[in-house]
């Protein structure tokens, strides 16, 4: 018995190659500085504050 599945929209690795794609570009000429300064304000405006990476005193690169 075989089931059929509906595609309902952009599928998962699409999603994944435009976030990959808008990220580069917005980094694409930034020094190291301003790439530290980018993840660690994205990372501030996607995950919980007391993560464990911020109590370690930020990003490690």
């Amino acid at each position: 018995m075989k089931t059929e599945k509906k595609q309902t929209g952009k599928s998962t690795i699409e999603q994944l190659r435009e976030i990959r794609d808008k990220i580069s570009a917005e980094t694409q000429n930034m020094t190291f500085e301003q790439l530290q300064k980018y993840i660690e304000e994205r990372l501030t405006e996607t995950l919980h504050p007391t993560a464990a990476w911020r109590k370690r005193g930020g990003v490690a690169l």
